[in-house]
Order: structure tokens, then C-alpha cells, then sequence
């Protein structure tokens, strides 16, 4: 499937994005801790928190179509976690 949050826009993105990536994961370290069930939703608004408010970033922007990559990278990643976020299956899927 092609589009903006398509697989290879995704590998792009992460490469040009890694700090977003290392909150990512550091946020969800951390949830693990608590939780069994997250969202990663939640952990991109944890992002956004930490860099517009934190660390004052003006111009930080990061669209809601790249947490289920994310997500999926993450417990791809670390297969320990499988299930600690919901992964939904579509027809037409960037995922495939």
C-alpha cells in the first residue's frame, strides 16, 4: 500500500526522526514497568509533552499516523513485549 505512512516512509521518517525513537522507547521502558497494556498514543503525547513543553522545541511535529509503526518497531524489537500495546489487523494495511 502506498501513502504517506507507508512502510518505506516510515524507515525514512525513523532515520531522519531518532530522537523520536529514543523517547519512544525510554517512555515505554518505562510504562512496561507499570503496566501490562498501554497506549501508544499516549506515548506519542508523552513525546510532544517532552519536547514542546519540556524542552521548548517551536517547531516539533510528529503526525498520529507513525505510532503504529512505532508501536509495531517496538515489539518487533523486543519480542518480550508482544501484546503491550494493541495491534490492529486492516484489509489495507502499511503494514504488509
Amino acid at each position: 500500500m502506498n501513502g504517506k505512512w507507508s512502510k518505506e516512509n516510515f524507515i525514512k521518517f525513523d532515520q531522519e526522526n531518532p530522537r523520536i525513537w529514543e523517547l519512544f522507547r525510554k517512555y515505554t521502558n518505562r510504562a512496561r514497568i507499570a503496566r501490562n497494556k498501554y497506549s501508544a498514543k499516549a506515548i506519542f503525547h508523552r513525546i510532544r509533552w517532552e519536547e514542546v513543553i519540556e524542552r521548548r522545541t517551536e517547531d516539533f511535529k510528529i503526525d498520529d499516523g507513525w505510532i503504529s509503526h512505532y508501536a509495531r518497531k517496538y515489539m518487533d524489537m523486543y519480542p518480550q513485549s508482544e501484546g503491550f500495546f494493541e495491534i490492529r489487523s486492516r484489509r489495507n494495511s502499511y503494514h504488509n
